[in-house]
Formats: structure tokens, C-alpha cells, sequence
């Protein structure tokens, strides 16, 4: 199953490298699927990943010009993306909680 998330603002994390950058915020449309393994009737594993991330970082709400914007799609070259699903427990909801973003090093971390 194909899913989309918004997050935005206290749901993102933007860094430069290891400084953190905490002036800057984002807005990202998560594109993320569920899948579940089954051994006869009964579920052995169910499982998420995200497929893609389109966003944008910007200093500060009052950035409205295109020039202080920097648009962000994890399909770019050199963008890596990662999925984090390790603090999913049985009860929980499963969907992207938040977002870690290194512009410097292009790096992408959904954490489920």
C-alpha cells in the first residue's frame, strides 16, 4: 500500500553536516509503503519504508522568496534516503513521525 504524510516545522530537523543548524525549518510530503508478511493465516511481520521525500528548507517563515527557499527531492543525485522503524512497537501507529534532513551531506532520515 502507497501512503503520502505531510510534516512540517517542529516534525523536521535540519542540519549542515554535524552543526545544528536549528534556524532553519521545512515542509516535506513523506511517500512511504506498508507491507506485511504472511505465513499461512497468521501475519509474521509487518514492515514500512519511505520511497521518496519533496520538500522545502528555509530559514524562517518570513522567507517568502523563492531565492531563500531550497527545494529538496531525495530522487536528486546524491541524495540518500533512509528509513527508521525501530521504535515501531505492537499498538503503536504506524506512520512518519518526523524527519531528519543533512543538506551537507545529503542525507534523509524517516523515523517511523
Amino acid at each position: 500500500m502507497d501512503f503520502t504524510t505531510k510534516i512540517a516545522q517542529y516534525d523536521v530537523t535540519v542540519h549542515r553536516g554535524l552543526v545544528d543548524d536549528c534556524s532553519m525549518e521545512g515542509a516535506f510530503n513523506v511517500e512511504w509503503q506498508y507491507y506485511a508478511e504472511f505465513r499461512g493465516e497468521y501475519i509474521k511481520e509487518v514492515g514500512v519504508y519511505a520511497t521518496r521525500v519533496i520538500g522545502v528548507v528555509f530559514e524562517d517563515d518570513e522567507a517568502v522568496f523563492e531565492k531563500d527557499r531550497q527545494e529538496i527531492d531525495s530522487e536528486d543525485e546524491g541524495w540518500s534516503l533512509k528509513s527508521d522503524s525501530s521504535n515501531i512497537q505492537w499498538g503503536d501507529c504506524i506512520q512518519p513521525m518526523d524527519l531528519y534532513v543533512d543538506i551537507k551531506n545529503k542525507q534523509i532520515i524517516v523515523n517511523f
